[in-house]
């Protein structure tokens, strides 16, 4: 038995000393990719049309897709990508002969260095073909690589899943600055991804607590009459209820859990798949028989909750991306535009989320919120903030993303937002 663990360190003294061989050989001193993400995404209007062959796709399930890829479409993903995480940096290029992911990640000050560098090139013909891939000055095999990559992912997952969908892809066409990939049926696919969404286990106690906020909400007079109401309407006695069960150091546990309950019954049900088995009753939907409004519109109802619950599921800056990314998009043609007031709901919800969950400031949010039923504690000014831009209008007023205008026009937004009385809370009050 002493052999045996003798044995056991010493192979695990191997794999920790390999990992940091590998560690150090991949960090370097400079980026691979010096990138600019607000022209990257100043393309984000052509990215509207992947998503509608998307979910033709998913509709068209049964039979062979064709799906059509720029490189404009995916250096602006790449771009939303940057915006929502900083420290990253990337670049797609497409040609009949090859296509080649480049990033580049900093990494805090260290004395080995500074950036992680990364690169794959991806050949046309049969399949998925990885040509090599690169790791700072480590060159690895492509076909091997993608097999580690398929194997890790499967083992992680407890499935075949990362398996079914390398072989999902029948084969890809290269031309300059674009890419067709042929797809198999995807409806097998689909509905094992389905069945491994419902494996994934959740937070047990935040679903529990999400569908007793749910249940709540579901049995409000509010949600029940035919005329819309204000969104406050519901949040007030929602944070009444989270007082009602919450100590000092569980306040922010209880207001994460009624903001996924009013994302899930005042935004979109399918909010529910990130917490569990939440609805109150089997095979119903509880939702208003209207949608809520914020300043008399149901659109920044929307962008509020939304971006309030996806604050909850993630990091800050994914959220803020997601907005504007959404903006910039409906920029295009047949989108309603760039619309400053949009993004002010969703920074007002991301704020609204942050000051929620924050402990220190938890429980005197539940206790402004439940003292009143208007939208003025939490919601901001939004007058003098331009919409319905469409590309021309907004690259004339403000150039891109970024620029002076743009940044200007952002820190109003955020000055407002710091103005609410949310904002102004702190753990003392």
């Amino acid at each position: 038995m002493l052999r045996f663990f003798k044995v056991l360190v010493i192979l695990l003294l191997i794999v920790v000393g390999l990992a940091a061989v590998l560690f150090i050989a991949s960090v370097e001193d400079k980026p691979l990719v010096v990138s600019a993400s607000a022209t990257q995404v100043d393309d984000a209007d052509s990215v509207k049309e992947l998503i509608e062959q998307i979910q033709q796709s998913v509709k068209d399930r049964t039979l062979d897709q064709q799906i059509p890829l720029s490189e404009n479409q995916l250096n602006s993903l790449v771009g939303f990508l940057q915006r929502a995480k900083e420290q990253f940096q990337g670049q797609v290029n497409i040609t009949p002969v090859a296509s080649s992911i480049s990033a580049s990640y900093q990494l805090p000050r260290n004395p080995i260095g500074r950036y992680i560098n990364f690169s794959a090139l991806i050949l046309p013909g049969a399949g998925l073909q990885l040509s090599e891939v690169r790791l700072g000055s480590i060159v690895l095999p492509g076909k091997e690589t993608l097999a580690t990559l398929v194997w890790l992912a499967d083992g992680w997952t407890d499935s075949t899943i990362a398996s079914q969908f390398v072989q999902q892809i029948d084969s890809i066409r290269m031309f300059q600055g674009s890419m067709v990939i042929a797809m198999r049926p995807l409806d097998a696919f689909l509905r094992n991804l389905k069945d491994l969404k419902r494996d994934i286990s959740v937070d047990t106690d935040l679903s529990l607590a999400t569908a007793h906020y749910l249940r709540f909400l579901a049995n409000l007079d509010v949600g029940k009459r035919p005329s819309s109401q204000s969104l406050a309407r519901y949040i007030q006695p929602l944070f009444v209820e989270a007082m009602s069960r919450s100590a000092a150091d569980t306040a922010g546990e209880e207001n994460e859990a009624a903001i996924m309950a009013l994302a899930t019954y005042a935004g979109h049900h399918r909010f529910a798949n990130f917490v569990g088995n939440v609805q109150p009753q089997p095979k119903r939907i509880a939702a208003p028989r209207i949608l809520p409004t914020l300043m008399g519109r149901s659109d920044l109802s929307q962008h509020f909750i939304f971006s309030a619950a996806i604050k909850v599921l993630s990091e800050q800056g994914l959220t803020a991306a997601i907005g504007e990314f959404k903006e910039l998009m409906d920029r295009g043609e047949g989108g309603s535009g760039y619309s400053f007031i949009d993004l002010a709901a969703d920074h007002a919800g991301v704020n609204f989320a942050q000051v929620a969950t924050d402990e220190k400031r938890a429980f005197a949010l539940q206790r402004l919120l439940a003292a009143s039923s208007s939208e003025s504690p939490f919601f901001p000014d939004t007058a003098g903030l331009p919409e319905n831009l469409n590309k021309a209008a907004f690259t004339e007023r403000f150039k891109q993303v970024d620029s002076p205008e743009y940044k200007t026009l952002l820190a109003e937004i955020d000055r407002r937002i710091g103005l609410l009385p949310v904002s102004q809370l702190t753990h003392t009050q």
